[in-house]
């Protein structure tokens, strides 16, 4: 049988046997493998791949020799990230969906993306290298600047030579989005303050009530609200960023899986209106947020604008974050 060719290189590998095949698990299943066919080939036993490139067809065996990875699914404590990393370079080189640790995600980023097994396509963890996209404002548009392909990337894959990135997360609420925007609120020039007030639609009155009268803007009086939500709509789109893998795995077996090309982001905020705003009040809040509802690339999230500091002796709307949260 095939086992008595191989057994002086597979080691502690354990081993599963039948009449069609031979299986081995081992921790370090890839170079298992390179041990084995390198022995193949020094006994001039002929082989081929199978279907996947972890399978192998031995020249004069009626098996079929099988390489797997043996582990532990859900062992490690690793964060989700390295686990997904890790699952995806072992898919890459052969491994079933139903071995991995995060296989049920694995399955949908392949009805989207159509990768295909191979040892030459691989994950890698980028990390958000924390890229600052700091937002300009004017009446009628936001653009955040700096906002190129790769920016909110948490990880990349290397398909056939061709980057994808993806950005990667896995709760049900998160945040997309943050920047400073304190010297738009506390800006000097009357028309600054009242820039930023309206394109978000505040009433600046009320801003002034609840952080100071250096934060007064002399808002229109009755926002279209229609318009407002054309303009976040377009902020969310950018936020989100160009040219990206969107996985978010809210629970095991339910996954969140979009490409975008460019900043095609579909997005339809589906409830603004005045009761949306709530302001910062002394002594209550020290913050203010437009809460609405939109729907994202086919998903619907209730969707928070807040305007706040960060920590207890920051002061104003300092911040911008944009918090999404799975409905």
């Amino acid at each position: 049988m095939l086992l008595q060719f191989i057994k002086t290189a597979i080691g502690d590998s354990k081993i599963e046997e039948s009449k069609s095949m031979l299986l081995l698990r081992n921790k370090d299943r890839t170079a298992l493998q390179e041990k084995v066919e390198k022995l193949l080939k020094s006994k001039k036993i002929s082989f081929k791949p199978l279907k996947k490139p972890t399978e192998l067809s031995i020249q004069g065996s009626p098996q079929k020799l099988v390489f797997k990875p043996l582990k532990a699914k859900g062992a490690g404590g690793l964060k989700f990230e390295q686990q997904f990393v890790n699952d995806f370079n072992d898919w890459f080189k052969g491994s079933d969906e139903e071995e991995l640790n995060h296989g049920d995600t694995i399955k949908e980023v392949l009805k989207v993306m159509k990768f295909k097994q191979s040892k030459k396509n691989f994950c890698t963890s980028i990390g958000k290298a924390n890229t600052k996209r700091p937002p300009t404002f004017t009446a009628a548009k936001a653009t955040v600047t700096n906002n190129i392909k790769g920016n909110v990337a948490d990880v990349s894959f290397t398909v056939d030579g061709k980057v994808t990135y993806a950005s990667l997360k896995y709760t049900n609420s998160f945040y997309i989005y943050n920047a400073t925007v304190i010297d738009y609120f506390l800006s000097k020039d009357d028309k600054v303050r009242k820039t930023i007030n309206d394109f978000f639609g505040f009433d600046g009155a009320l801003m002034a009530k609840g952080f100071g009268k250096e934060y007064f803007a002399d808002t229109v009086k009755n926002p279209n609200f229609n318009s407002i939500k054309t303009r976040l709509e377009d902020l969310i789109k950018q936020a989100l960023g160009p040219d990206v893998l969107l996985i978010t795995k809210v629970t095991k077996n339910k996954n969140f899986v979009n490409y975008i090309n460019g900043f095609n982001h579909k997005v339809k905020i589906t409830d603004l209106n005045k009761d949306s705003y709530l302001y910062a009040e002394k002594g209550v809040r020290k913050y203010c947020v437009v809460k609405t509802i939109a729907d994202i690339n086919g998903h619907n999230y209730n969707v928070d604008f807040q305007f706040r500091g960060t920590t207890a002796i920051d002061v104003g709307p300092r911040y911008l974050r944009i918090l999404l949260k799975v409905i």
